[in-house]
């Protein structure tokens, strides 16, 4: 199974992106601050994370954007093909985490 991390402070977003994803079947785990991301992942023996999905502002702008890395890559995280700015459907969601699985 392909799992997800999300990282966003907004208990909503979470919610609804996890729901989401969750519907078209990714294993999905939160956290809602950096250090709760950190321990995670040095747990991540279970879920063996393929995308992590982190809320951040983008370069150059003050709007609210997810920004994808994958844990064992080394993704250059200067593209902005990396961001899925907010607000964002459904499809844009499903669109932007396919397009990452298949990247790598």
């Amino acid at each position: 199974m392909k799992s997800i991390m999300i990282v966003d402070d907004e208990s909503d977003v979470i919610d609804k992106v996890k729901s989401c994803l969750e519907e078209d079947d990714f294993e999905v785990v939160t956290a809602s601050n950096s250090r709760e991301a950190l321990e995670l992942l040095d747990e991540d023996k279970e879920y063996n994370f393929g995308l992590i999905l982190i809320d951040t502002t983008m370069p150059g702008s003050d709007k609210s954007a997810l920004f994808s890395i994958t844990p064992k890559s080394k993704m250059d995280t200067s593209k902005i093909e990396n961001f899925l700015q907010k607000p964002f459907t459904k499809e844009q969601l499903l669109d932007f985490v396919k397009s990452k699985f298949k990247s790598f």
